[in-house]
């Protein structure tokens, strides 16, 4: 009696191994897709930061820039240079401001 179970019980693993196997070369086990849809997420997320500093960066010293320009167009009777350099640093310094704020949020 226990022969005839022991031997059905082989007979289900090996169905199950092969079972197991057929799956996985069709993919439904592979954990390496898996993986790599993770890694690509993960390197989609800091591409996405990346990108978005840049932007925070840049936006801040055209915002300077252009507000030089209008004040040189309207305000100002010649070009000052010095206005120009604090204006940009100043943008500067507002950008990197943005990005220590917004990545001290990131989690």
């Amino acid at each position: 009696m226990t022969e005839k179970f022991e031997s059905e019980k082989s007979e289900t693993n090996k169905k199950s191994e092969k079972l197991y196997e057929l799956e996985k070369r069709l993919g439904r086990h592979n954990k390496e897709k898996e993986l790599k849809k993770k890694k690509d997420r993960i390197l989609l997320k800091y591409f996405l930061i990346a990108t978005n500093m840049i932007y925070t960066l840049a936006g801040s010293v055209l915002l300077m820039l252009g507000l030089y320009l209008l004040m040189e167009k309207y305000i100002f009777k010649r070009q000052q240079p010095i206005v120009l350099i604090l204006f940009l640093v100043t943008g500067a310094f507002a950008g990197y401001w943005t990005l220590v704020k917004q990545v001290t949020g990131i989690k």
